[in-house]
């Protein structure tokens, strides 16, 4: 080490001794380390337990989870099959030639409203909040000129098809008491299925609306978020989100009215239309006239009902449900072309 040491000496001669000691000194620290192989871990019984049932639950989900199905891009100029509309039988109604756009029903007095021929905003815009992902794309959808129901079909409405022979009403008076009660004549007739929907209007010599009909007599042509405009639900415009907690006579929320004069798009009850249901339909749907897709399971229904949240009083909020199942909060309306 002494030899070391002053070998170090006579190698800085003109270093301070500390600094001297100091340099000599480094090659023998750094001598000293040596690099040493990292110990193995030691295997933990109960971590490893811990993983392997986590891998195992995500595996068991993973086999529960539904792959989002693909929409299959329809080729330029490709169309799917549409539904066929029935052929109405009834003397085509009159055009309207002055302001008034309304006319009585010459069998059954309800008053209908005339929604002239052209275009409209049909969908939901990307950026609206309330978006759901069966109302895409917003697009401009064409229609030919029809008269729809100022109104949805009331028990007194409905009664008069039954009287007539044409219609059948389901629903017992255990179930549906009020039909035959005289206080609610007036208030939107429920527990009708599809077809006995359908019935009513072919009797009356008419159909049901497709949705496309159906969303522009309720929204009009500038594509509104509600019937009334683009302000949120008031009480006074509204029978939905379970503040009256029941049906309500047809004609009570005028302030509610579409730009066309129609009433009660946005609630009371939900209403039966032509068309089959696909969640994906707007993806391919023709922009002329759509009747909805050839087949389906559920059909669409639209509008709110007086259980519902606001949300549903949108027109371009889309439900479904099995056609052959009526309910307390399902009723309809019809077009006459």
């Amino acid at each position: 080490m002494i030899q070391y040491l002053q070998a170090s000496q006579s190698l800085y001669p003109d270093v301070n001794p500390m600094k001297k000691w100091t340099l000599s000194l480094l090659p023998l620290l750094f001598s000293a380390c040596q690099l040493l192989p990292l110990a193995s871990p030691t295997p933990d019984p109960a971590l490893a337990a811990t993983q392997t049932t986590q891998r195992e639950l995500l595996h068991a989900i993973e086999a529960t989870m539904t792959a989002i199905p693909t929409i299959t891009p329809m080729p330029a100029g490709g169309t799917l099959p549409e539904a066929g509309l029935p052929v109405v039988a009834a003397t085509p109604l009159p055009t309207p030639s002055g302001s008034d756009n309304t006319i009585a029903h010459p069998l059954t007095g309800m008053t209908l409203v005339y929604i002239p021929a052209g275009e409209f905003v049909m969908g939901t815009s990307k950026y609206d909040r309330d978006l759901e992902t069966n109302e895409v794309p917003q697009r401009t959808v064409t229609l030919d000129a029809f008269w729809i129901s100022q109104t949805e079909i009331t028990n007194a409405l409905y009664t008069q098809c039954v009287q007539a022979g044409a219609c059948v009403y389901s629903a017992g008076d255990q179930t549906n008491p009020r039909y035959t009660d005289p206080a609610f004549t007036d208030h939107p007739v429920v527990y009708v299925a599809w077809q006995a929907a359908q019935d009513y209007c072919a009797w009356s010599g008419g159909r049901l609306p497709t949705e496309a009909e159906w969303e522009k007599a309720a929204r009009g042509t500038e594509g509104l978020k509600f019937a009334w405009g683009n302000t949120s639900p008031a009480e006074t415009q509204v029978n939905a989100n379970n503040i009256v907690g029941d049906t309500t006579p047809v004609n009570q929320y005028p302030e509610g009215a579409s730009s066309y004069g129609v009433l009660d798009m946005g609630g009371n009850v939900r209403e039966w239309v032509w068309d089959w249901y696909d969640p994906y339909y707007y993806q391919y749907a023709p922009n002329s006239n759509p009747t909805g897709p050839i087949s389906g399971e559920k059909k669409v229904l639209k509008g709110a009902s007086y259980l519902d949240i606001y949300r549903f009083a949108r027109p371009g909020n889309r439900l479904a449900h099995d056609p052959h199942s009526p309910g307390v909060n399902r009723g309809f309306r019809c077009v006459y072309p």
